[in-house]
């Protein structure tokens, strides 16, 4: 199996920042392969040297790319990381050096790294790769589920909100060349496989997804006086698009990851009214308690169809 080791798809759910994310896991398989209670990692400030197994002497460094792509790792961080391990090498004690990177590290970068430390150890993502499968199911909560989404599925959910000549314009884009995309939402944790064109337009695209997904939004739900809605958008390089430029343009590939970002917006439809019976109403909850309240129920709406999705998606790929 070909582990994705980059956000969305890999995750710990104890931390934040990818870097730390990255850190933790490598930590974990690494508690797992040795079974050794002697390796920690190291508090800030680290001076190149996250993970020490203080028997063996091994000096581990964490570098993540979170884009998961080759040519974005970033070979002189790793060099400046190397020559601060070596400042502390005899004040710590390490005898091995050990990179720890979630991609394939080129032949350049590596003579770049040896060229400061000729006999340092580069564990890239084929390694951790085998460790994953090794341990599968000591890592399977630090993956996301990941479920394909059929092409007709999602343009038949569109044929039902627009017109027929919408649907058609959009099919023969998508035979005119397809890709394949992941999709994250940041209401739930599922990551989707769907086949999209480099000429749909990001509106083309929350078309499609809107269509598919059906949130309960269209009603704008109302909670105790409180309107709750959904606003949409699609987010890439961690950048909110612009709903003219097509999927090519703004350099979506095979492979690349969006984010389908939605923002809950609420109102308050309370109209106080001088009656004795408002009046008299004096347990109601004040406008800040009745939005998160509304906000809260919104949010289990949300998840409740989502889990619905993937059931029926599942269910649907296990016949």
């Amino acid at each position: 199996m070909n582990y994705k080791l980059y956000p969305p798809f890999l995750k710990v759910p104890e931390e934040e920042d990818f870097s730390d994310v990255w850190e933790s896991f490598c930590f974990k398989l690494l508690c797992l392969e040795r079974s050794q209670n002697n390796i920690h990692r190291r508090n800030p400030p680290e001076q190149g040297v996250d993970i020490f197994d203080s028997t063996d002497k091994i000096a581990y460094q964490c570098k993540s790319v979170e884009s998961g792509k080759s040519g974005d790792f970033n070979v002189t961080q790793a060099i400046n990381s190397l020559k601060s391990a070596l400042a502390i090498k005899s004040q710590l004690g390490w005898k091995d050096y050990v990179l720890c990177t979630n991609v394939l590290v080129s032949g350049t970068s590596e003579k770049k790294l040896k060229e400061v430390y000729p006999d340092i150890i580069i564990k890239s993502k084929n390694n951790w790769d085998l460790l994953c499968e090794k341990y599968n199911t000591e890592v399977e909560r630090n993956f996301n589920i990941l479920i394909e989404i059929p092409s007709q599925k999602l343009l038949s959910s569109v044929k039902e909100s627009f017109l027929d000549h919408y649907t058609d314009k959009l099919l023969s884009k998508l035979n005119n060349k397809e890709i394949e995309i992941f999709l994250y939402s940041n209401r739930y944790e599922s990551i989707y496989k769907i086949q999209v064109s480099p000429e749909f337009t990001i509106k083309d695209l929350l078309n499609i997804i809107r269509g598919f997904f059906k949130f309960p939004e269209s009603r704008e739900l109302i909670y105790d006086d409180i309107r709750v809605s959904l606003k949409h958008s699609i987010v890439f390089n961690k950048r909110k698009q612009t709903l003219s430029k097509t999927l090519g343009e703004i350099g979506i590939t095979q492979g690349d990851v969006i984010t389908y970002w939605t923002t809950i917006v609420w109102e308050d439809q309370y109209k106080f009214r001088s009656d004795v019976i408002n009046n008299l109403t004096l347990n109601r909850l004040n406008k800040s308690e009745r939005k998160d309240k509304a906000i809260e129920l919104y949010k289990k709406e949300i998840k409740k169809r989502m889990i619905e999705i993937d059931s029926n998606l599942t269910n649907n790929q296990d016949k």
